[in-house]
């Protein structure tokens, strides 16, 4: 995976995202290009602006004791380098996609942060003090039918 393109990874998230919605028994296609979105969502009389965001594999990130790894995406900056980040209305939802999985998430616009950390699949949150675990949840903890 590390030999296609980051346009190529990005184009099979798209894809991935209107395959997904589709198996769904939703009605999902892909926007023009210059657009602030990716996809457009059809849900009864309801367009959707869907961006999605792709990432490869988790990656190692420093805790206060050891590392552990974790999807890491910018969700909110948007352009050639994240130089800019997106306005209100832009989109609706953001799809979220790990491609070494292909596990997609999606989030209401209001509800993302600049920048998330989603944990891999079947691992498990870190135990903090007094027995609380991290508030990092999966990508998959987030199905399309929150954001609709």
């Amino acid at each position: 995976m590390k030999d296609i393109a980051d346009i190529q990874a990005g184009k099979a998230g798209e894809y991935l995202v209107c395959a997904d919605l589709i198996l769904k028994g939703y009605i999902a296609f892909p926007s023009e290009q210059g657009l602030p979105y990716d996809v457009v969502l059809a849900v009864g009389e309801k367009l959707y602006k869907v961006q999605v965001k792709t990432t490869r594999r988790p990656l190692p990130v420093p805790q206060r004791k050891n590392r552990t790894e974790k999807y890491c995406i910018h969700i909110r900056r948007c352009g050639k380098g994240g130089r800019r980040s997106y306005k209100d209305g832009e989109v609706d939802i953001f799809a979220v996609v790990a491609l070494d999985t292909k596990v997609i998430g999606y989030l209401k616009a209001d509800e993302a942060k600049q920048t998330m950390f989603f944990l891999p699949e079947g691992r498990e949150p870190i135990k903090v003090k007094h027995g609380y675990q991290s508030k990092c949840k999966r990508i998959s903890d987030y199905p399309i039918e929150r954001c609709i």
